[in-house]
C-alpha cells in the first residue's frame, strides 16, 4: 500500500509539473507565431513598396523633355538643328505614350516683329539617321495690341521698365504636334526647326510633353493614393499566398509524420504480448524466477524507451508473492508450495 501511495504521489507531482510547463510552452509558441507574422508583414510591406517603385520607374515616363533652339539667321531662311539626346543614348521617348510638341519663342514687342505679321513655323522630328519621323507646319504671329493699349501698358509699367525689372517682350507658344508617338525601330533623336521669316527672338525652345491617361495619369498626378492602394493590395496578396503555403507545408509535414505512430504502437503491443507470454510460462512452472526480461527486439529508440517504462512499472514475482500472503506471514508463496510438496513426498 505504501508503494502504491508513493507511485500515486509521484504521478500527481508529474502532472502538476506538466501542467505548469504547458502554459510556458504555449506562451513561447504564441510569441514565436506573433514574431513570424510581424516579420512576414514587414517583409511584405517593404517588398511591395520596392515593387511599386520599380513599376513606377518602368511604366511612367518623364513628363517633359525640353531642348533649346539656337536659330541661325541666313539669307535662305531661319532654321536650327535641335538635339534631344546624346549619340550613345538615342532613345528617350516611350513608344506606348502620346506626346505633344510645341515651339516656345521669347520675342520682343518691336516694330520689326509687328511688321512681319504672320509667319510659318516648320518642325521635323528625325531619327538618328536623319530620316523624318513626324512633320508639321503651323502659322504664328505676335498678339495684336492697338496703339492706345500699348501706350496705357507702357504708362502703367513705366517704373518697372525704367528700373529694368520688366521688358517689352512676350512669349509665343506654337503647338505643332498633338498625340505623336515614337517608333520602336526609328526612335526620335533630334529635330529640325525653320521659320519662314526672320523673327527677332530672345530665346527659343522645343518642348515635348507627355499626355498621360488611364493608369499613368493616376500614378503621376495622384501619386500617394495610388501608391497606398497598390502597396495594400500587394501586401494582402502576399499574406494570403504565405498563409496558403504555410497551411500546405504544415499539412504535408503532418502527413509525413503520421505513419510512424502506428508502427511504434504495433511494436509496443508485440513487446507487451511477448512479455505476458513469458510471465505466464514462469507462473505455470511453479518456480521462483527473477524479474522478467523483455527480449531485445530491433526497433526505434521510442520502442526501447516504452519497453523500459513497462519493466519499471511492472511488479516482480517476489513482490507479487509478498503482496498475496496474509498479514503475519513473511514466507513467499513459492516456498510454501515447495514445502507442501516435500511433505507430500514424505507421506
Amino acid at each position: 500500500m505504501d508503494r502504491l501511495r508513493n507511485r500515486l504521489a509521484a504521478g500527481a507531482d508529474r502532472i502538476r509539473q506538466l501542467g505548469g510547463a504547458a502554459p510556458a510552452r504555449t506562451g513561447a509558441a504564441l510569441a514565436m507565431r506573433v514574431l513570424l507574422v510581424g516579420a512576414a508583414v514587414v517583409a511584405a510591406v517593404v517588398s511591395s513598396a520596392a515593387l511599386y517603385g520599380l513599376f513606377y520607374r518602368l511604366y511612367v515616363p518623364q513628363l517633359v523633355h525640353q531642348a533649346p533652339v539656337h536659330l541661325q539667321y541666313a539669307a535662305n531662311g531661319t532654321a536650327a538643328e535641335v538635339s534631344f539626346v546624346a549619340a550613345a543614348h538615342y532613345k528617350f521617348l516611350s513608344t506606348s505614350q502620346a506626346y505633344t510638341v510645341a515651339l516656345d519663342l521669347h520675342v520682343p514687342a518691336s516694330e520689326t516683329n509687328r511688321a512681319l505679321g504672320v509667319f510659318m513655323v516648320e518642325l521635323e522630328l528625325r531619327d538618328r539617321r536623319g530620316r523624318a519621323v513626324h512633320r508639321s507646319a503651323r502659322a504664328a504671329m505676335l498678339p495684336y495690341r492697338s496703339v492706345g493699349v500699348r501706350a496705357l501698358q507702357t504708362l502703367v509699367r513705366a517704373v518697372p521698365l525704367a528700373l529694368g525689372l520688366a521688358d517689352e517682350s512676350t512669349w509665343l507658344h506654337v503647338p505643332l504636334l498633338e498625340r505623336a508617338f515614337d517608333r520602336h525601330f526609328t526612335p526620335i533623336t533630334h529635330a529640325h526647326v525653320a521659320l519662314s521669316k526672320p523673327v527677332q527672338t530672345y530665346a527659343a525652345s522645343v518642348t515635348i510633353r507627355a499626355q498621360f491617361s488611364g493608369l499613368r495619369y493616376w500614378m503621376y498626378y495622384w501619386r500617394l493614393p495610388t501608391a497606398l492602394v497598390f502597396v495594400a493590395a500587394a501586401v494582402a496578396w502576399q499574406l494570403v499566398l504565405a498563409a496558403v503555403a504555410w497551411s500546405v507545408l504544415e499539412s504535408y509535414a503532418r502527413a509525413r509524420a503520421a505513419p510512424a505512430a502506428p508502427r511504434a504502437d504495433g511494436q509496443h503491443a508485440e513487446l507487451l504480448a511477448l512479455g505476458g507470454q513469458r510471465g505466464s510460462g514462469l507462473e505455470s512452472s511453479g518456480l521462483d524466477s527473477p524479474e522478467p526480461k523483455t527480449p531485445s527486439l530491433p526497433g526505434s529508440p521510442l520502442v526501447r524507451a516504452l519497453s523500459f517504462l513497462d519493466r519499471q512499472s511492472a511488479p516482480s514475482d517476489s513482490e507479487a508473492d509478498e503482496q498475496s500472503v496474509p498479514d503475519g506471514s513473511s514466507q513467499p508463496q513459492s516456498l510454501r508450495r515447495r514445502a507442501s510438496g516435500r511433505r507430500a513426498d514424505d507421506d
